[in-house]
């Protein structure tokens, strides 16, 4: 069973992240989503939990547009894929592929789905896949995809 976890951009600084003792890669914070009303936010496990209450490990504010849910692989450097993840295919069944895809969900799968949509979703679990890179994601790096992204 693959780990349910989520990552998004912190609305705080890093300098507010760093003084609360919080985790995070230059201001992108990792763990379970929750929604307030229609503000999302990443939080850390349950400290405590009562019939009238929860804690959690922290609370942080995040830009929605930026939350990504993992997708339980890696990628061929062992870096974590996410939702919204910039990916270059090398290869596909072993033949050369050179495209940059973006990670998304769609009809229940985690696909990588060609920016110019000229080649179908191909899903990311796919064994043939022989080798995928992440080189950053929509929300940090719309250049990579020509400033595209939906």
């Amino acid at each position: 069973m693959r780990e349910i976890k989520f990552r998004s951009k912190a609305k705080m600084s890093i300098e507010e992240l760093d003084d609360l003792y919080l985790e995070h890669e230059n201001g992108w914070v990792y763990g379970h989503l929750v929604m307030y009303g229609k503000t999302p936010y990443i939080v850390g496990d349950f400290i405590e939990v009562d019939s009238e209450y929860t804690v959690n490990e922290f609370w942080v504010p995040v830009y929605p547009e930026s939350v990504g849910q993992f997708t339980g692989l890696p990628d061929k450097n062992g870096k974590e894929i996410y939702e919204g993840d910039i990916c270059e295919t090398v290869t596909y069944s072993g033949k050369p592929f050179g495209t940059i895809d973006v990670v998304k969900f769609s009809g229940g799968a985690f696909k990588l789905t060609d920016i110019e949509d000229a080649l179908l979703p191909i899903p990311l679990d796919d064994s043939d896949i022989q080798s995928v890179e992440v080189i950053g994601n929509i929300f940090e790096h719309p250049h990579l995809i020509g400033g595209k992204h939906g």
